[in-house]
């Protein structure tokens, strides 16, 4: 891999950890700026949509940023390939420099099947298919490919109707908010069969792009964001049925939990045995302190299942001793290069 020279030797511990072995530490992906002159980014384009859709841009871009950093430990060379989010049913997409948002239709009926039904052949599916098919061929052999950021059924359905239509319905019409919901997560585990089948054909094991993972077997990221909203019992009935059908058609699931917000679900997803891994992300204004979330991190691991936790340096040598490396993925940062490389040591003297 070309932005990852150690590639062979990261892959063969990633493989140990995927499996269950003791890789003599935690996994930890150390990400640092690694600057060269020589390389200079990419005009800044026109349209905000060419930021994530012309692909020529896009791949230029994807070179600047992973030359100039460096990827220590377990961190990989990844992107989030944010035109999965054009996949939205002729709902508009809107582009700004940092994100793609979807905004609602405002006649929507959820109860015609029609109005989500899976169509190869339209514009926005052909276009992100052509887009992602150049995607995984350039990075073959350079950098990470695999599943992109794309909506899960409940997610984007909230975004289509919009979020208080969405809440609405979920209590007015419960029965039709269900088969909206599944019939999108059957649609959304058809785009990515095919989508491993294309990246498949460029690299060795499986890839979570948006979250940087790699994994010998295959296996999957979801998410639900708009379960901040949503009490227990309505997670289980109209959430954890879509949950368990991507793990049962593709692998064990990486679970995005998103922000205080959505904690009180933490019960029902510790019992949910297709989830594999939870991905604890603290939100915007919250403290990413170890001390804070580490009961947290405690009952997800006493509940067999990994923590991908982002930890500050600081607080390292405390998340090592506390918890269990073989359930542990750490994303961190440091300042250089050679910073990076000293931390790494540093962890496994540590983990020793």
């Amino acid at each position: 891999m070309q932005f990852k020279p150690d590639w062979l030797e990261t892959k063969q511990r990633l493989s140990d950890f995927w499996t269950g072995k003791y890789i003599g530490r935690p996994c930890v992906a150390i990400h640092a700026p690694d600057p060269k002159d020589s390389i200079s980014p990419p005009p800044t384009p026109e349209k905000e949509e060419d930021r994530y859709l012309n692909i020529d841009w896009y791949l230029k871009n994807l070179e600047y940023r992973f030359s100039n950093n460096a990827y220590i430990g377990e961190a990989l060379p990844s992107d989030s390939v944010l035109a999965g989010y054009t996949i939205s049913y002729g709902a508009k997409v809107k582009f700004t420099p940092y994100t793609v948002w979807i905004e609602p239709l405002e006649n929507i009926d959820i109860e015609d099947k029609k109005t989500f039904e899976l169509d190869w052949n339209s514009f926005e599916m052909q276009r992100f298919l052509d887009f992602y098919a150049k995607f995984v061929q350039a990075g073959s052999g350079k950098f990470l490919v695999g599943q992109p950021a794309i909506l899960p059924g409940n997610d984007l359905l909230s975004m289509i109707m919009g979020s208080e239509k969405f809440l609405i319905w979920l209590v007015d019409e419960p029965k039709a908010m269900k088969s909206a919901i599944m019939n999108l997560a059957g649609n959304w585990v058809e785009i990515a069969k095919r989508l491993n089948d294309i990246y498949t054909e460029y690299q060795e094991g499986y890839g979570i792009c948006w979250l940087g993972l790699w994994c010998p077997y295959p296996f999957i990221s979801t998410q639900s964001d708009i379960s901040s909203m949503l009490s227990t019992r309505m997670f289980e009935e109209f959430i954890v049925p879509e949950i368990e059908l991507v793990g049962r058609e593709l692998g064990p699931v990486v679970y995005h939990l998103d922000g205080p917000g959505a904690l009180h679900h933490i019960d029902t997803l510790c019992k949910i045995p297709e989830i594999k891994m939870i991905q604890w992300v603290p939100g915007a204004g919250s403290t990413y302190s170890v001390e804070k979330w580490l009961p947290l991190y405690k009952k997800i691991q006493d509940s067999g299942k990994i923590v991908m936790a982002y930890v500050m340096e600081e607080e390292l040598n405390f998340f090592i001793k506390s918890l269990d490396a073989k359930l542990s993925y750490i994303v961190t940062s440091c300042k250089s290069k050679k910073e990076a490389e000293q931390l790494l040591l540093k962890i496994e003297r540590l983990s020793e």
